[in-house]
């Protein structure tokens, strides 16, 4: 199929496409500028959103954090306060053990003491005794002394 032939074109006529082309390109960006303005506001809403709702659920957190943090402590008070009576009654223990001890040791030497006065005397009467008995097995025998 034969092309039809235009007439060239003349100087107007590309003034007047070269306004049509000025106009739809003002016209694209208008249409760019308000859907630039649109998707701004758009993402501003948003992003304000996001910024509530993370507020929203960094409070929640701090609240369920502050619960947690004040449970944690109210457990370990009373594991403290149950640490502190068994270590008291193990201090009570101990310290009746060591009475006991003390009083056993006592007991021991008081034992012991008496025991050595007993030797004592006895180690000071000895010596008295075996010279009378030595004394008296003389006279019994008729020996003389030594």
């Amino acid at each position: 199929m034969p092309r039809p032939r235009c007439a060239p074109a003349t100087k107007a006529d590309i003034d007047a496409v070269k306004t049509d082309l000025k106009k739809e390109i003002a016209a694209v960006r208008t249409d760019l500028t308000k859907e630039i303005t649109a998707v701004r506001t758009d993402l501003t809403a948003d992003i304000a959103a996001v910024k509530t709702e993370l507020k929203t659920d960094i409070l929640d957190l701090r609240v369920e954090l502050r619960g947690e943090i004040h449970a944690s402590a109210a457990r370990l008070a009373l594991g403290l306060d149950k640490t502190n009576a068994r270590m008291d009654r193990l201090d009570a223990d101990l310290r009746g053990e060591m009475r006991q001890m003390r009083s056993d040791v006592a007991g021991i030497m008081d034992t012991a003491v008496s025991r050595m006065e007993t030797l004592w005397r006895e180690s000071l009467a000895l010596p008295k005794l075996i010279d009378d008995h030595e004394r008296r097995l003389r006279v019994l025998e008729g020996r003389p002394p030594l």
